[in-house]
């Protein structure tokens, strides 16, 4: 059974109530509504350890509750820095951020803001904001954009020489060089990665 002293000692921790010195002066009306506050999230956290008691029982620890609620919160803000870092580095213009600029805001190194998101997070943000990436260029594939015959019938920007990619393009796309390419759905991550 879980001891009212242990509930306080996790309150504490995880949502201290505001400590106000004697000669402060605040209006008690503000300290009383600063403390009422910091009373919601303890409330909510009552209601969300009752729910896992009913779960798992009368036995269910507060303090694994509330680890995982805390996982949960960070594994949520983890994906929102990947996204809003695609999203400075692929979609802001005229120009994006930089990768030091990013990574200084973000606490991490520039190649560690490079390796932070992907082609997943481009396409998510994309799919979040209704835009494409500023630096891409993706149209719908049309075999008369392409003088070659490979790149009518096939993706010619995924695979290789000797292993090219056989699946059928649906999208055109430009290369640094301003080169068109035939591109699948499966070699699209590829590209949008290679863009940024």
């Amino acid at each position: 059974m879980v001891s009212q002293e242990q509930l306080d000692d996790i309150f504490a921790i995880r949502w201290p109530l505001p400590h106000f010195p004697e000669d402060d002066q605040t209006p008690r009306h503000v300290r009383g509504a600063a403390v009422d506050d910091a009373w919601k999230p303890r409330l909510a956290f009552i209601r969300q350890l009752g729910a896992a008691t009913a779960d798992h029982g009368p036995d269910h620890d507060p303090l694994l509750v509330a680890l995982e609620d805390l996982v949960a919160i960070k594994k949520a803000a983890d994906e929102q820095i990947r996204l809003l870092l695609a999203y400075g580095r692929a979609y802001v213009t005229p120009r994006p951020h930089t990768l030091e600029t990013l990574g200084q805001a973000a606490g991490l190194t520039p190649s560690g803001v490079s390796r932070a998101f992907g082609a997943k997070e481009i396409l998510a943000v994309g799919n979040l904001t209704g835009r494409r990436p500023a630096a891409v260029e993706i149209d719908d594939h049309h075999p008369d954009l392409f003088p070659d015959d490979d790149s009518r019938r096939r993706c010619t920007w995924g695979g290789s020489k000797n292993n090219p990619c056989t699946d059928e393009p649906k999208y055109a796309v430009t290369d640094k060089s301003g080169t068109n390419w035939a591109c699948c759905d499966s070699h699209l991550p590829g590209y949008l990665r290679s863009r940024t």
